[in-house]
């Protein structure tokens, strides 16, 4: 029986979409390079909020790397580094490719605080998350951006996986490995250290659903930052990094109107695009074969 145009196209999508989907990651807060490959960003200078010298959160924050795939309908995301466990924030803004936020306006929970924020040029914020742990538990709260709705969505102990999604369909699962020990070194100076940087392997690890995140095809950008308690005192952790020598920035807000790149790009996973090659040449051959 010669291949109509219809069994053609379906056979070429049921391939696409089970190409698509072959990678699953199962979180557990320790890098998988095989499924994240290269460091998105890495951080370029010294933390100033402290070295975590017990490997259990208690003396510093630093983020040292982030890492990023768009996989089976989510967003993975690792964020290299340690938190210190005296509800210091880690904030995570996500630009989806809606029509989103260049200047951070949200209403209610504890990223209000932040508002006035400017992102990169480019930069259009759909959805952020806003993290703390304290004593060992991470309390996290998501943002819609769009709709410029959100709020605290749960809490989980560390090295522990499952957070309840959000009203707004956010977080699906998350899980955090604090058991970096710092090797950083004095702060706002240029990296060092034999366990900083990409030499980091533990983290925060999360999945978001695309659907939560204003996603509309293409890359993603992401911008990461530790922050003080009530999100009032920004440190010098940011990725993509600072300048070698930036010292905290010590105030509620940032502003990088005239800082391009000021972020991290999850590009399309390759396997999407050869699955959508597929895809068309399936179609194309099947066409061609009416023809003849």
């Amino acid at each position: 029986m010669k291949p109509n145009l219809f069994t053609g196209i379906l056979f070429a999508a049921t391939f696409a979409t089970a190409f698509v989907n072959v990678h699953a990651q199962n979180l557990n807060g320790t890098l998988n390079s095989g499924f994240y490959g290269s460091a998105l960003a890495v951080q370029t200078v010294n933390t100033g909020f402290g070295d975590a010298t017990g490997g259990d959160s208690a003396n510093g924050s630093e983020l040292d790397a982030a890492y990023g795939n768009i996989s089976g309908g989510n967003l993975y995301l690792f964020i290299a580094g340690n938190f210190q466990n005296n509800g210091n924030h880690l904030n995570l803004f996500i630009a989806g490719g809606a029509a989103g936020q260049s200047t951070l306006n949200t209403s209610g929970g504890t990223l209000a605080a932040m508002n006035g924020s400017v992102f990169s040029p480019g930069f259009q914020a759909t959805f952020a998350l806003d993290m703390n742990d304290y004593s060992g538990t991470l309390y996290t709260e998501e943002y819609n951006l769009v709709a410029n709705t959100g709020g605290y969505v749960g809490a989980l102990a560390e090295s522990s996986t499952g957070i309840a999604a959000g009203s707004d369909g956010g977080v699906s699962s998350l899980y955090l490995n604090n058991t970096h020990v710092s090797t950083m070194g004095g702060s706002g100076l240029a990296l060092s250290g034999a366990t900083s940087g990409a030499s980091t392997t533990t983290g925060l690890e999360l999945a978001i659903p695309l659907s939560a995140i204003g996603y509309t095809g293409g890359s993603i950008g992401v911008l990461a930052d530790i922050n003080g308690g009530g999100d009032s005192y920004l440190s010098n952790q940011l990725l993509a990094g600072l300048p070698v020598g930036s010292g905290n920035l010590g105030t509620a807000t940032f502003n990088f109107g005239s800082t391009p790149g000021e972020f991290s790009t999850v590009p399309v996973p390759e396997p999407s695009t050869l699955a959508l090659s597929a895809l068309s040449g399936a179609a194309s051959l099947v066409t061609f074969r009416r023809r003849k």
